[in-house]
């Protein structure tokens, strides 16, 4: 017999379905990627970085810790990423008058720090419906019938909101505007403090600088300048100065002593006296001679 011999036949890899599996390694390597972090998202929002200590920090003199704690409505085993910062800050704002501000840190993995800035009062907005007490920012703290002595009163304000927790709010927007203008100016400091505001008739405002200068400066237009003008004119004055400041165009002030004032008057003027057809009422003397009736009237300029 003949002998055959075996031959081992070896086919090379098909190109193109090499190149196929190789245009398919990535896509193994993404979706390989994406359940590892799928599974790595499911973990964090359900078993790791779950809430164990919450810290309050900052002040808060009308509140206990555990009063806030309880209004953010944030417990222990909550889970961090799953918290939502703004959700908590509305709680706790919405809930508690005399908080101003909050900020909630996450520091991981399992702390969460509530740092409180208290709301102080400011000013006086005050009608006849009583008076609110609100900080610089127009938060509502107290509503009642007194006035605080030690602030700024503002009246003419038309107050539409009165619940302590809200934003103060006005009928006519422009005085909203007028009053953020001047608690601005009032917040960062004045040379000479303002005692109140008539804010009665927005295009005719008046300031009260110290509880002796009256000064009246117009529309609300230019409002920060013309604070900062009369703060100029004040400061020529002596301290122990009462009167009336005035703007006078668009860069000038004009002071009266408040004595000068009272004592300006116009001379004497004199009347007649007519009747119901505008006919002179005359009248005899003993002599029988006319005489006409008069009467003298002073008028007293303020």
């Amino acid at each position: 017999m003949q002998d055959v011999e075996k031959t081992e036949i070896r086919r090379e890899p098909n190109a193109k379905r090499r190149r196929r599996r190789n245009r398919k390694r990535p896509l193994y390597s993404l979706f390989v990627a994406a359940l590892v972090a799928g599974v790595g998202v499911s973990l964090s929002m359900t078993v790791f970085f779950n809430i164990q200590t919450i810290e309050i920090t900052g002040e808060s003199p009308q509140y206990t810790i555990e009063q806030i704690s309880e209004a953010s409505g944030v417990h222990t085993g909550d889970n961090m990423m799953r918290l939502n910062r703004d959700d908590v800050e509305q709680n706790i704002l919405s809930r508690m008058p005399f908080v101003e501000r909050i900020e909630v840190k996450k520091e991981f993995p399992d702390v969460l720090v509530i740092e409180v800035t208290p709301s102080r009062c400011a000013f006086n907005v005050t009608d006849d419906s009583g008076t609110l007490q609100v900080s610089a920012s127009g938060k509502i703290l107290i509503n009642g019938p007194e006035a605080d002595e030690t602030l700024p009163v503002i009246i003419g304000f038309e107050a539409s909101e009165r619940e302590p927790g809200k934003k103060l709010v006005s009928a006519d927007e422009q005085k909203k505007e007028i009053f953020d203008t001047l608690s601005a100016l009032i917040t960062k400091g004045l040379d000479v403090p303002i005692t109140e505001i008539d804010m009665t008739d927005k295009y005719d405002l008046r300031i009260e600088f110290d509880d002796r200068i009256w000064f009246s400066l117009g529309n609300w237009s230019e409002l920060e300048y013309k604070v900062q003008l009369a703060e100029t004119a004040l400061a020529e004055l002596a301290e122990d100065k009462v009167g009336y400041l005035t703007m006078i165009g668009d860069h000038q002030c004009s002071y009266r002593d408040k004595d000068a004032v009272e004592r300006q008057t116009t001379a004497p003027f004199v009347t007649t006296a007519t009747d119901e057809n505008g006919m002179v009422i005359t009248q005899t003397d003993e002599n029988g001679n006319y005489i006409t009736t008069e009467t003298q009237t002073m008028a007293v300029t303020q």
